[in-house]
């Protein structure tokens, strides 16, 4: 046998910043079928227990309860990265398996013939700024050792002696109970720091209610920045804290993303692999899903915009119409509408005032206001589900918007779905092509059956009736 590649999975591992101690532990996420629109059921799954003194795992067991806080702080997500091998034999086709202890042992190998290499970044600043010199950056390795290594990041505009924490990894021991290779990565506490004029006292400040300053503002020109004052602005600009006058207050905090690599030499022959990871806030509400997510950019990135009849099934199309409800439930949809709340029009930032403040459209709300009541969106979001699965809401998949109408700022435009929400470009939010493909292909489905019985099957429960 010969392993002819390295794989790290999983390929992409977002973390989220948390301050307690110990990570959050693993849930299962799942629907009450009786009530598809009701908030998701969570329950305990099994979890990996390490020591923090070896650095081994010592049980795989599922938790009595989830607590996502502890002692007064976020439970961070920590994710576990493994390195799985690509093994060749001759007369059968390739296996991917995962790395072990054992496998190592037929190559005359061990843990430590496994090097793992951390390169994590914070671009905001640098991202607005241009200048090179606002990079934060953080490294760890190469190391095969198990100790916690810490991604503190550096600047060349920051104070003398001053990181910014981004975490830490670790390459967890394997045991002959867990004989794994595997690294897990750490994020930050989730905190936000400040920049200065004046040279601020070292290490952090006795009062933890206080921000530490990190940036020199004598050297870098962050605090007081403008999108103004520069030619080239992202989209939407604006995205960072400052005062009446629009001058930044130069905070930076603790997210981070970048690569992890692993590498092994075995019969002389040195193999690689790199996974990306990234560290995001929490989730404050964890039973909920997003109507657009990054997974769904990687689905249409990987296998088009348009989806096979196979992979356009009533779930699928179930999925947005829920996620959907899951966005909106968390919306104050009569101010995001632009309805009058409190004797106030238009006091919040809003597409309806978006629209006016980018091109001059006379304000309005988006809806009429009554339609926008939690109770009213529930019924429509049930009615809509409950329309998909008897076949009789073709109509749903004429009222999504498209990706080149998110521009369309007629009446009849702002309010298709989903409503009320922005793209990263400041117009109208629209699902990926593919989402939108796929309730298209269920609601003609549901119109031209292929059994041509006139209606769309009904969904399988999961349960057999007796005969």
């Amino acid at each position: 046998m010969v392993i002819k590649e390295l794989r790290i999975l999983p390929p992409l591992a977002i973390g989220r910043l948390g301050a307690a101690t110990r990570p959050m532990d693993n849930y299962d996420v799942l629907l009450d079928p009786r009530n598809p629109l009701s908030p998701r059921q969570l329950l305990p799954a099994p979890t990996f227990e390490v020591d923090p003194g070896s650095g081994a795992i010592t049980s795989a067991d599922a938790p009595p309860v989830l607590r996502f806080t502890e002692d007064g702080g976020v439970r961070p997500v920590a994710p576990f990265l493994e390195v799985w091998v690509l093994t060749s034999v001759p007369g059968r086709d390739d296996v991917l398996e995962p790395l072990t202890t054992d496998l190592l042992e037929q190559y005359g190998l061990g843990p430590g013939d496994v090097r793992w290499s951390v390169h994590v970044a914070n671009h905001k600043i640098y991202r607005r700024t241009g200048k090179k010199t606002d990079r934060i950056e953080a490294e760890a390795g190469p190391f095969h050792d198990h100790a916690v290594h810490a991604l503190n990041g550096t600047c060349a505009n920051f104070w003398e002696g001053k990181k910014l924490p981004l975490g830490h990894v670790r390459y967890i021991r394997p045991t002959p109970d867990f004989p794994g290779i595997r690294l897990r990565f750490t994020p930050a506490a989730g905190h936000v720091y400040g920049s200065s004029k004046v040279k601020p006292p070292p290490g952090p400040p006795d009062d933890p209610n206080l921000v530490d300053v990190l940036y020199n503002a004598q050297k870098g020109s962050w605090l007081g920045y403008s999108d103004a004052d520069v030619p080239t602005v992202t989209a939407p600009g604006g995205i960072y804290a400052s005062d009446d006058t629009g001058a930044g207050k130069g905070y930076l905090d603790d997210e981070c993303d970048g690569l992890v690599r692993a590498e092994l030499t075995t019969e002389g022959t040195r193999l690689t692999a790199y996974a990306r990871i990234g560290a995001g806030p929490p989730a404050y509400a964890p039973d909920s899903f997003p109507v657009r997510s990054v997974a769904d950019e990687l689905e249409q990135a990987m296998f088009g915009p348009t989806a096979d009849e196979d992979d356009a099934t009533l779930e699928a199309a179930e999925d947005v119409v829920r996620r959907a409800f899951d966005t909106v439930r968390l919306m104050n949809t009569s101010v995001l509408n632009g309805n009058a709340v409190v004797g106030l029009v238009g006091a919040a930032n809003t597409m309806a005032a978006q629209d006016t403040g980018d091109t001059g459209r006379l304000f309005e709300p988006i809806m009429a206001p009554s339609l926008v009541d939690p109770t009213a969106l529930l019924n429509l979001h049930q009615h809509v589900l409950t329309g998909l699965r008897s076949g009789t809401a073709p109509w749903f998949a004429d009222v999504l918007r498209d990706f080149d109408e998110v521009g369309d700022l007629s009446a009849k435009g702002r309010r298709k779905m989903p409503a009320l929400m922005r793209g990263a470009d400041g117009r109208s939010l629209a699902l990926t092509r593919r989402q939108v493909d796929i309730v298209r292909k269920v609601a003609r489905r549901s119109i031209f059956p292929e059994d041509g019985s006139g209606g769309a099957a009904a969904p399988d429960t999961g349960r057999q009736e007796q005969e």
